[in-house]
């Protein structure tokens, strides 16, 4: 793996200037040490300059200037909390535990910024709900919600099949009976990319997702 023979903190400059899908996939194969390492490293990066990141082979945190110009535009918790919305729920779990025994304040601000399927209820306004289904494909929206069977999602899923017409509705439920059983990993991977369109709509201002809290 590109990271595995670089320091901590190289790592997590790495991990937050990639794409959070292969952010996610690079955590989700490292060992578990290392990779709560890297999570907690990423709390350190807030003041990491652009000519520091050019030169990711060097220090990374370094001493800088009162006012310098940023590498990043949001912050740490920011970035973590969307590199950790597209693992795996196993993954997302262990880190964060470690995270806690690194530091709670940061870990407590990452749980803020972390927004999964189960988050759908609680911080999608209803009149936002058609909007995000039609920013997503059909068969992964289905497949999403066939895979919403715990407590925590099944709330979302109801939340969603409540707050769009009941024909839709109906028809949505007659695919989720036909989809039949999800295997967990294809079920997650459908969940995260509903979440990524809610996300995306989010950050475009077509909606105004609700006050996170902590997960």
């Amino acid at each position: 793996m590109l990271i595995e023979d670089e320091s901590i903190e190289v790592a997590a400059v790495l991990l937050s200037k990639i794409d959070v899908k292969k952010a996610a996939t690079m955590l989700g194969q490292m060992p578990g040490e290392r990779a709560r390492r890297i999570t907690y490293a990423v709390s350190l990066t807030n003041s990491v300059t652009p000519d520091a990141v050019d030169r990711i082979g060097r220090s990374l945190i370094t001493q800088l200037d009162d006012e310098p110009i940023l590498a990043f535009t949001n912050k740490p918790e920011e970035r973590l909390g969307a590199i950790l919305n597209s693992s795996r729920s196993v993954t997302r779990d262990e880190l964060l535990d470690g995270l806690d025994e690194a530091d709670q304040t940061f870990a407590a601000e990452v749980r803020k910024a972390i927004f999964t399927f189960k988050h759908v209820a609680e911080r999608v306004d209803e009149r936002d709900v058609p909007a995000i289904l039609k920013s997503v494909d059909n068969d992964t929206l289905v497949t999403a919600l066939a895979s919403a069977t715990d407590e925590a999602t099944k709330i979302s899923a109801e939340f969603i099949f409540a707050n769009i017409s009941s024909r839709m509705a109906e028809q949505l439920r007659e695919a989720v009976q036909e989809r039949g059983q999800v295997g967990e990993e294809d079920g997650e991977i459908a969940m995260a990319e509903v979440v990524t369109g809610v996300r995306d709509l989010a950050q475009t201002g077509e909606i105004l997702l609700k006050e996170g809290v902590p997960a």
